[in-house]
Formats: structure tokens, sequence, C-alpha cells
């Protein structure tokens, strides 16, 4: 299994896109980071996303919900802020959480 943290994504595309091909076991190809100009049909309802590169705005759309998510954010570990209350290793978060 792969954590794969959007903000993440968001921050360092290049490199995250690589760390996922790469834990599929697939081979790398430049064309994963263009991958909003393919001219493949498209049969879901987020067309219009998936014809855009990687956006920022929807980091932190979550926080206005956050008293609504406050029980899964602590059994999941993460702090009010968004950041992890208990470790950045999620290995060691899931044996905590066990």
């Amino acid at each position: 299994m792969i954590e794969v943290q959007y903000e993440q994504v968001i921050a360092e595309f290049a490199d995250e896109a690589r760390r996922i091909i790469a834990h599929c076991g697939l081979e790398w190809d430049d064309a994963c980071l263009s991958f909003h100009k393919t001219r493949r049909p498209v049969r879901t309802s987020s067309l219009a996303q998936v014809r855009q590169p990687i956006y920022r705005t929807s980091i932190g759309r979550w926080r206005p919900f956050r008293e609504h998510l406050r029980a899964l954010l602590e059994e999941i570990g993460i702090d009010e802020d968004g950041d992890a209350a208990r470790s950045n290793d999620p290995g060691q978060m899931l044996t905590q959480r066990r």
C-alpha cells in the first residue's frame, strides 16, 4: 500500500507522480506529467477536472467541516491544523492507532 497526501502531490508533483508509478511497478513516461493534455475519451463526471493540470484550490477545503470531521481526524492522527499529530511516519501512525 502507498500513502499519498494531496498537499504533497501539489507541492512536488513530478516526484510524487514518479513515486506512485514506481509503486505500481510501471515504467515512467513523461506524458504522466501532462495527463491533462491526453486526447483519450474521458467518461466520468469529473471530465472538466481531468482536462486541467493539478491545481491548488482544493487544499484546505475540508477545514469548514472540521467539527463534523473531528472524530475521524482524531482517529487518523490529524490535528486541528491538518497536520499529523502523532507522527509523520504513516507506518508508525498505523501502529499507534491499533
